[in-house]
């Protein structure tokens, strides 16, 4: 069943599916629509005003992104993510984004490091008012931003790929309630060896980042599983 969310904005053709892909893919990794909950073809179609066709070939495509899962027999629904599955994703994470940083340092330019300081200003903002929603768009922004600055066209586009999953489970633990770690110094850090040029030390600092984040989310994880299992 379909869960409470906004209608759609009357799909204008992007084509009419790729609109359909956009929408629910922002759906998902916003946890409008929950991980396990079921994607009905015939009320997504009368939700967003389309047919069913281009409903089925976005899933299929949402599917091909990790983001649906589709069962011959229970038909789709948002995908569901196992510790193990967490663990593997950020750990192409870390190949791509130490990658992309240490590319970075070699060619960033004043204005966009520029822009990586307003974000990491309005990211300690946010942080200090506990907005975590905010801080977590601030927080998406930064690192696709580093991943523009490596100028690398494929690289850009498998890293936000793997960014937008990571993001579901960064979502996800929202409710739990994050740790205590403050993760604006590792940003600053990263910042700081793009500034230098130093491409060594922005490819091991991101990557620290990441290891640093995923250890946090899976302790977190683990135990809310705990307690579950507990009650």
């Amino acid at each position: 069943m379909v869960g409470e969310f906004p209608d759609g904005p009357g799909l204008v053709y992007q084509t009419v599916q790729q609109s359909v892909v956009d929408y629910l893919r922002e759906l998902i990794l916003s946890g409008l629509l929950a991980p396990g909950e079921r994607l009905v073809q015939s009320e997504l179609a009368e939700r967003l005003q389309v047919s069913r066709t281009p409903v089925r070939e976005a899933l299929h495509q949402l599917a091909s992104e990790g983001l649906v899962t589709i069962s011959s027999y229970k038909g789709a629904s948002v995908a569901a993510f196992s510790l193990s599955e967490i663990e593997d994703v950020y750990a192409i994470r870390c190949a791509l984004e130490s990658h992309a940083a240490y590319l970075a340092a070699r060619s960033i330019t004043a204005e966009t490091l520029a822009q990586l300081e307003t974000l990491l200003d309005q990211m300690a903002e946010a942080f200090q008012r506990g907005d975590r929603v905010q801080l977590l768009e601030l927080h998406h922004q930064f690192h696709v931003g580093v991943y523009a600055a490596a100028q690398r066209s494929r690289l850009y586009d498998l890293a936000v790929r793997h960014l937008g999953l990571t993001n579901v489970y960064q979502r996800m633990a929202l409710s739990l309630g994050r740790g205590a770690r403050d993760p604006l110094v590792e940003h600053q850090e990263i910042v700081d060896a793009l500034r230098r040029g130093d491409a060594e030390s922005a490819g091991r600092l991101m990557r620290d980042h990441l290891q640093a984040t995923v250890e946090e989310l899976l302790a977190l994880f683990q135990k809310d599983q705990a307690q579950g299992a507990d009650d």
